[in-house]
């Protein structure tokens, strides 16, 4: 979930001729590049999410009817890389006495979508899903390698022609990680895969390069050594932050059997311990772990909550100078782990994502780091009401159970690129 970047001086808005903008079709192609002087643009991308895009074109312009065309989408170019691309979801044309040829209003996500639309399968290879004969989809490997198999089983080159997304390729796959055991019973794709990259500390999205879709996927860095922005050294303009207690510091983990014959398996790790003796507060968590009673399986259900929210969470809203020497984009980026430093505190929180606003005054460019239901109760009202769906559907499906879906920690940061 991004939040809208704070105003910036205009020293910090950059050219956009660093920013390029192209339609493209249903069939991947590109149609046209939007000029500059016709962008009005903002791109909420997500680290492991799915984005969002709106983009304002005049209604008389020729690439505003390609984009209404359904299936058709957007490729946003950064000054070293693809920021996003994806198709549209809607357009809305509105006209008022003051501009009578009217506007159209344009709202996307980015490819990682075919992630959040798609289920993984018991039985992938069968496009049949009245005629499944497994119980779940069982993987073992480095958690990189579970990922890409997972992705490529159920949309991409070795699913099924019924379900195989067109024009979708796997990147590549360098068996990073731990090594991982997964059985998938019609979770929700995107929701599989970060179970298993925030255990593995690794990032991924759907991306267009050429004229095929990527599924790509990265190493988290931590880069709190060398980043490390503070007002009081001058690379912080403001800053506000908050602190929280961990979602949960023990979780036990339910597996296979009935009442006193059922196994349950203790899960901790140092920082959760850690964060319960900062706090004094013991947290407890029940995960119902059914469908196995591998021990190893069972702990890592446990570690995947830990990973999530087993620390202390720290929250920061912060604007950098514009001189900075630590630039977004070269020196830190989407899905590194960098530090503030706050009332002589030094914080550490992960980036989650980009903000990028363009208009015909140039472009802004900002990251948000961690998360923000801290500073906004409607996102947190949102996240709690996704968590209890993904548990009651785990349920329905007597299956996978888990945790509920991974968050991040809360940080807007703007910076130049």
């Amino acid at each position: 979930m991004l939040v809208a970047p704070p105003q910036m001086d205009g020293d910090l808005t950059l050219k956009l001729q660093d920013l390029t903008v192209e339609v493209r079709d249903k069939a991947l192609s590109r149609v046209g590049l939007i000029r500059p002087e016709d962008l009005s643009l903002e791109v909420n991308e997500v680290f492991n999410g799915c984005g969002t895009w709106k983009l304002t074109l005049p209604s008389e312009l020729p690439l505003a009817e390609a984009l209404r065309v359904p299936g058709a989408g957007l490729i946003v170019t950064g000054p070293g890389d693809v920021l996003m691309s994806g198709p549209v979801v809607s357009s809305e044309y509105a006209a008022t006495p003051e501009d009578r040829r009217g506007s159209v209003t344009f709202e996307g996500v980015s490819d990682s979508v075919v992630l959040s639309d798609m289920l993984a399968w018991p039985e992938p290879s069968n496009p049949d899903v009245a005629t499944q004969k497994t119980g779940h989809d069982e993987r073992t490997g480095p958690a990189e390698s579970v990922m890409h198999a997972y992705v490529a089983a159920n949309c991409g080159p070795a699913a099924p022609a019924a379900r195989r997304r067109a024009g979708l390729v796997m990147g590549a796959d360098r068996a990073r990680g731990p090594v991982v055991t997964k059985a998938a019973r019609f979770p929700t794709l995107g929701k599989l895969l970060t179970e298993v990259a925030t255990l593995a500390g690794l990032g991924f999205r759907v991306v267009q390069r050429g004229p095929q879709l990527t599924f790509e996927t990265s190493q988290v860095i931590d880069r709190t050594r060398e980043i490390r922005l503070d007002v009081l050294a001058g690379t912080l303009a403001g800053q506000r932050v908050a602190v929280s207690t961990p979602g949960a510091t023990r979780v036990i983990v339910a597996g296979q059997g009935e009442m006193e014959d059922r196994t349950f398996v203790p899960v901790d790790n140092a920082a959760s311990i850690a964060a319960e003796s900062d706090w004094g507060r013991r947290i407890e968590r029940f995960v119902d772990q059914r469908n196995t009673d591998d021990r190893d399986q069972l702990t890592q259900a446990g570690a995947e909550i830990l990973a999530d929210e087993g620390f202390t969470s720290t929250a920061v809203q912060a604007v950098p100078v514009a001189d900075s020497s630590m630039v977004l984009g070269t020196d830190w980026g989407l899905g590194d782990r960098v530090t503030v430093i706050a009332a002589g505190r030094e914080l550490t929180a992960p980036v989650t994502g980009l903000v990028i606003k363009a208009n015909n005054d140039g472009f802004q460019v900002g990251a948000l780091l961690g998360d923000p239901s801290t500073f906004d109760p409607a996102v947190s009202a949102a996240k709690a009401a996704q968590s209890t769906e993904g548990r009651i559907s785990a349920l329905e499906r007597t299956a996978e159970g888990g945790g509920p879906d991974p968050n991040s920690q809360a940080m807007t940061l703007m910076g130049a690129w």
